[in-house]
Order: structure tokens, then C-alpha cells, then sequence
């Protein structure tokens, strides 16, 4: 039963941090308020933060549920909901021209050695954490 609720505990970590993350990340003179962006590339960041906000809180919903028959199918899809973010994060990096935040703000990246601590890293380790979680909570309940 702890190993459950330890899953489900990460799970809703995750899916809080992504409903406000945006909010939290990109309300500010690097993204919303960036001069130098133009009025599209702001659309596409408000899409963004309001898909993040969608996914997350829906995952929310979703962990809140307490329908025993669905229980395992809502578990899947409340770790799966915010994973879709995280995976379209890291997966952008492969896209011609996209380059983090560092790019344009290296003094607000941390760094280990050469590795830049960007949206990269931090997406995969948010993915791990929903892996972990999930594994932990289905472990729990089975």
C-alpha cells in the first residue's frame, strides 16, 4: 500500500508542477514578454502553457477518481496525459532551428560540467519521474 500511494504521491508531483509549470516558466521577459519574439511565436508559447495546463490538470482529475473498475485504466492515462508533454518537450530539440532557453539566456541555465541543464534534461527526468511513479503505483495496487 505505501508503494502506492508513493506512486501516486510523484505522479501527482508531476502532473501539478505540469498545470502551473508554464505559468511559472514562461510568464516572464524570456518568453511571453521577450522583445525580441515575434506575435506567432508567442501564440505558439501560450498554446503551450495552456496544453501543460490541460494535460496536467487532467491528469489531476484523473488520480482524484476513485472508480474502482477504471482504476487501472485511469492510473495509465493520468501517467501517460503529462508524459505526452514531457516527450513533445525533449522531442522538439530535433526539430530544425529549436534550441533551449539557453540559447538566448545562459546565465539562467544551471550546467554539470558541459551538459546544460536546459528543458532537455529537465523533460527527461520529469519522464522518469512519471515512469517511476506509475511502476510504483500499478506495483502497489496489484
Amino acid at each position: 500500500m505505501k508503494t502506492a500511494v508513493a506512486g501516486r504521491t510523484l505522479l501527482t508531483a508531476v502532473a501539478a508542477f505540469t498545470t502551473v509549470g508554464g505559468f511559472l516558466m514562461d510568464w516572464n521577459k524570456t518568453h511571453l514578454f521577450n522583445a525580441n519574439w515575434p506575435p506567432h511565436a508567442k501564440l505558439h508559447d501560450s498554446m503551450t502553457i495552456l496544453l501543460g495546463t490541460l494535460l496536467g490538470g487532467s491528469s489531476l482529475y484523473l488520480l482524484q477518481k476513485k472508480d474502482g473498475n477504471q482504476a487501472a485504466q485511469n492510473l495509465k492515462a493520468a501517467a501517460l496525459l503529462p508524459a505526452f508533454f514531457y516527450l513533445a518537450q525533449v522531442g522538439s530539440f530535433g526539430f530544425p532551428g529549436a534550441e533551449g532557453m539557453d540559447a538566448e539566456f545562459p546565465e539562467k541555465i544551471p550546467s554539470v560540467g558541459r551538459l546544460r541543464l536546459n528543458e532537455g534534461p529537465f523533460s527527461l527526468v520529469m519522464l522518469a519521474a512519471i515512469s517511476a511513479g506509475y511502476l510504483l503505483a500499478r506495483k502497489g495496487n496489484s
